[in-house]
């Protein structure tokens, strides 16, 4: 199997999160690395934009929990594939998402946010679909579920259900997001909550999820410039879906943990 060096991972174009390709090479696709934060961004500014072949939104919270669960974990969630369109597509979005809409909209949603292609979809209400995707993270739970959809436990009123979109906005590397994150531990003793754990415990739990919009997703991108091409690629890995996710298993078990020895031994780590 091709070994590739993770340090070109990063080569990505900051305005759309494309792979910048090296001069003098025309290749069909490349592999990148976006952070939650960054394809976020995309999705609701646009850069990121849905073609007329993918199906509607259809998760429900509880996909959205369990997704939350997964990054609370430091869990991959799966690649996603991005079609890069031809630049002399005038007007159009530099990049369709050609496999992980669900997974990009639910991450939006959990981020306070709703992507600019699902406010052009009939019948799905800003106001309502932000309600209806108000996870909670449970302060207190020692095991999961940590991540709680509306409804359920009371997530409205009980003051150990926070607001993931609450913690996500929060930029807990920063010296005003660190102060935002010790307010809340202070609004929590304050509701009497959580009273076996200290005060550093709930700090870390809540920066945890704060530092959510920091975890890594790997995408591919390709450049085919025929439609026929892609829907093919799209196809293709759906209908073989075992198959390709045994690949990437295979990949983060064997191939990665090598380059990135190799990196090592080089000094490039």
């Amino acid at each position: 199997m091709t070994r590739y060096d993770l340090a070109e991972l990063r080569l990505l174009d900051s305005a759309t999160g494309a792979p910048v390709a090296a001069q003098g090479t025309e290749e069909s696709y490349r592999f990148g690395v976006v952070t939650v934060a960054e394809a976020v961004e995309h999705a609701i500014t646009g850069r990121w934009q849905l073609p007329e072949f993918q199906r509607q939104f259809v998760w429900r919270p509880a996909q959205a929990c369990a997704l939350a669960d997964s990054l609370w974990r430091n869990y991959p969630i799966g690649p996603l594939l991005l079609w890069q369109v031809s630049k002399s597509d005038s007007g159009q979005p530099s990049l369709w998402i050609a496999d992980g809409q669900q997974r990009l909209t639910t991450l939006c949603l959990l981020s306070g946010a709703v992507p600019l292609w699902l406010k052009r979809t009939p019948g799905q209400a800003d106001e309502r679909i932000r309600r209806r995707f108000d996870i909670r993270f449970d302060v207190s739970a020692r095991t999961a579920p940590r991540f709680i959809a509306p409804g359920r436990r009371g997530s409205g009123r009980d003051p150990r259900l926070v607001p993931v979109r609450r913690l996500m906005a929060i930029g807990a590397d920063s010296r005003g997001g660190a102060n935002e994150l010790e307010r809340m531990v202070r609004e929590l003793r304050a509701a009497h909550c959580c009273p076996e754990l200290d005060d550093t415990e709930i700090y870390r739990r809540l920066s945890r999820v704060a530092t959510i919009c920091r975890r890594e997703i790997l995408a591919t991108f390709v450049t085919h410039r025929q439609r026929d091409e892609v829907l093919d690629i799209f196809a293709r890995l759906n209908s073989r879906g075992m198959r390709f996710r045994r690949l990437l298993l295979k990949l983060a078990m064997e191939e990665i943990p090598a380059a990135l020895r190799g990196m090592k031994g080089r000094g490039q780590l």
